[in-house]
C-alpha cells in the first residue's frame, strides 16, 4: 500500500495538478484523496480506477513495481500471470497481460470470493471500454440501476464512463475474465 499512496501522489504532482483539480476530474473529495496520499485511507477498486483515470495512468501503476521493459509482444504461459490482491477485500486479480509499450488496455482474471463487490457505494467509471466473460459463479453488474447477472460463458460489453457496479451474486467464488481498454488522454 505504501508504494501506491506515493505513486498516487508522484502521478499528481507529474500531472502538475493540485488536490482540488484531481478531486474535480475524480469526483472525489480532495480530503479523501489527501488522506490516500497520507497513507490514512486505503481506497477501494472503483476509488482507484477514478484515480487512475483522473491522473491518466493505468490502474496497475499503483500497485506494481513497474521494473519490466517495455517491448511490443509478450507471451505469458498459462497461470504464470502475476498476482494482485487488493488489501482488505475478497479480490484477486491474476494478469492475462503484460504491458506493452504505451499499454492502452489491461486484462485479468478477476476472483470474487463470497461478499466481494467492487467497491462500497463508489461506482466505477472511466475512459474507454470493458468486457467482461464469465468463467465460474455468478457476478452481479448494476449498470445505470440495471441488473445484469454475468454467468460461466456470459459476457458483458459497457462503455467504461457509464457508471457501474459488480458483487459476487452467489454463495461461492466467483470467476471473470476482464479486459478494460482504456482511452488515456482523449476529453
Amino acid at each position: 500500500m505504501r508504494r501506491a499512496t506515493e505513486r498516487f501522489r508522484r502521478a499528481r504532482l507529474e500531472a502538475g495538478l493540485s488536490l482540488r483539480q484531481v478531486a474535480e476530474k475524480s469526483g472525489l473529495a480532495a480530503s479523501t484523496i489527501h488522506k490516500i496520499e497520507a497513507g490514512r485511507l486505503i481506497p477501494s477498486l472503483a476509488v482507484c480506477i477514478r484515480l487512475a483515470d483522473a491522473l491518466g495512468r493505468r490502474i496497475s501503476y499503483f500497485v506494481e513495481d513497474n521494473t519490466t521493459a517495455a517491448v511490443e509482444v509478450r507471451h505469458l504461459p498459462a497461470q504464470t500471470g502475476r498476482v494482485l490482491h487488493v488489501a482488505g477485500t475478497p479480490l484477486r486479480f491474476e494478469h492475462v497481460a503484460e504491458p506493452l509499450v504505451n499499454p492502452q488496455m489491461e486484462a485479468f482474471i478477476v476472483t470474487v470470493a463470497r461478499g466481494g463487490k467492487s467497491g462500497a457505494g463508489v461506482p466505477i467509471r472511466y475512459r474507454g471500454e470493458e468486457v467482461v466473460f464469465g468463467l465460474a459463479g455468478r457476478v452481479r453488474f448494476v449498470i445505470r440501476g440495471e441488473p445484469y447477472i454475468l454467468k460461466p460463458g456470459d459476457t458483458l460489453h459497457l462503455k467504461g464512463d457509464v457508471p457501474h457496479t459488480w458483487e459476487n451474486a452467489g454463495p461461492g467464488t466467483a470467476r471473470m475474465l476482464m479486459v478494460c481498454a482504456f482511452a488515456y488522454g482523449q476529453r
